[in-house]
């Protein structure tokens, strides 16, 4: 486990990107393509961008998180037969479906499915444009528009700022959540209005920061149909890799469905959110007797002899040793 000089030669056969990418765009070290609109809210400015030479580099692990995702994308290429099949669970515009797929064609061309699930409307409108970008046509793909969850009961999900990647489930749809939206909405007078948006357009009108403290980051609490990984593996015999990153859902998606997963999952790569919920999945997964390849907890500086890196997002990267 954390093995690091394991992959250091992970990216052996690629040659990174070199060229101009179109105005308006970024472009990383596989030749994927993004829109700048994509990362406004992160400061990028779209006609700042593009338009001239650039030379990208290989992956490094003192890029930390991206690291750890360039090598899960190039493992699960490597590994995968007759057809490649990825999930990605909280998808935001779609980059590591692009990822993958531009892995897979660089080290082992075959029939792909990406499956991208993403709640947030705007986001799945980008992954679709984003698939177009980068050559990958979003109608033989499955782009799906629903939250996942433990059930398919309905949840309630914070819509807005797309790109962001900060919409939490768990903790605007748990019994805590709801019990405060139903105090403050009566209490402030708006039940009335509350009940009426509900019924005829799915939303309670009530707003959240989704990063305490910006206002850049703010969200509507709306009501939205949900789904469950039982939705997701089901329709599959194999999947070559799962990603996920669904900002703490992890601890609700994942329990129930153990079983399914060990059973139809080679890989699966999840950046997880808090150390309690990092600490929990990844007794689960070795509970079941999957390698542990990665296991590196959030909010955590690491030193090695091949670079040094902090983490936000914890690093759980699992190989089902059975498939």
């Amino acid at each position: 486990m954390n093995d690091f000089a394991r992959f250091l030669n992970a990216f052996d056969g690629i040659e990174p990107y070199s060229g101009t990418p179109p105005k308006g765009f970024l472009v990383d070290w596989l030749g994927a393509l993004t829109d700048g609109n994509f990362r406004t809210i992160f400061g990028i400015n779209p006609s700042a961008i593009g338009g001239h030479q650039i030379t990208t580099r290989l992956p490094t692990v003192s890029d930390g998180e991206g690291w750890f995702e360039a090598v899960n994308q190039v493992e699960a290429a490597k590994a995968a037969r007759d057809r490649f099949v990825m999930v990605t669970l909280g998808a935001c515009y779609g980059s590591q479906a692009v990822g993958s797929f531009l892995a897979l064609q660089k080290l082992n061309p075959m029939p792909s499915k990406l499956v991208a699930v993403e709640p947030e409307p705007e986001n799945l409108k980008w992954v679709a444009k984003h698939f177009r970008d980068n050559g990958i046509d979003p109608d033989q793909h499955w782009l799906v528009g629903s939250a996942i969850s433990d059930s398919n009961r309905p949840i309630f999900f914070p819509v807005g700022s797309p790109g962001s990647g900060a919409q939490n489930s768990f903790s605007t749809n748990d019994i805590g959540a709801r019990r405060y939206y139903a105090k403050t909405l009566i209490e402030g007078g708006h039940a009335e209005d509350a009940l009426r948006s509900l019924l005829i357009e799915n939303t309670t009108g009530l707003k959240k920061q989704l990063v305490p403290g910006s206002d850049a980051f703010e969200a509507e609490i709306k009501l939205m149909s949900a789904i469950t990984l039982n939705d997701v593996l089901s329709p599959f015999d194999f999947v070559d890799y799962v990603e996920v990153d669904i900002q703490q859902s992890e601890i609700i998606v994942f329990p129930p469905f153990m079983d399914l997963v060990k059973r139809k999952v080679r890989r699966v790569h999840i950046g997880t959110h808090g150390t309690e919920v990092h600490a929990e999945l990844s007794d689960l997964f070795k509970k079941d007797g999957w390698e542990m390849v990665f296991d590196l907890p959030p909010n955590s500086e690491h030193q090695t002899p091949y670079g040094n890196f902090s983490l936000n997002d914890g690093v759980l990267s699992v190989v089902n040793p059975a498939l």
